[in-house]
């Protein structure tokens, strides 16, 4: 089950401009930085960061009609948490009638990821990284 949250990833049109915002004007620490992916924590405790994922990127991850790169006025964040087994976990989400956007895929970076929706079409990420 769900048992807390990782990170609230935000889809953004300018990658470089935010992570200058959320390192330098907050003080944010930045962990990871890619491409088309940042990711900052700010609690010193380990509580949930933030990511920053280019508004492309998100697009190819999750899919077109959720995201809509190209309008200005969608809502395109969503929250990501992990758990020890993300096919697990989506076989049992299904089971209870949760709509996935996107079954369970493993990404380059050895991430397996899903993503569903909620009543309102706000965004959950369930992922867990395989074991290398």
């Amino acid at each position: 089950m769900i048992d807390h949250l990782n990170a609230h990833i935000l889809a953004v049109k300018h990658l470089e401009e935010c992570v200058a915002f959320y390192r330098d004007k907050l003080g944010f620490e930045l962990k990871d930085k890619q491409d088309d992916f940042a990711y900052f924590v700010f609690d010193k405790k380990g509580g949930a960061g933030l990511g920053l994922l280019t508004l492309e990127a998100a697009a190819t991850m999750i899919s077109q009609e959720h995201i809509r790169p190209k309008e200005d006025t969608v809502h395109r964040d969503y929250f990501a948490v992990f758990v020890d087994d993300v096919d697990k976990e989506y076989a049992e989400l299904v089971e209870k009638g949760v709509h996935f956007v996107n079954p369970p895929k493993t990404h380059p970076w050895g991430q397996r990821i899903a993503y569903f929706e909620d009543p309102e079409g706000n965004l959950w990420e369930v992922s867990t990284f395989l074991k290398k």
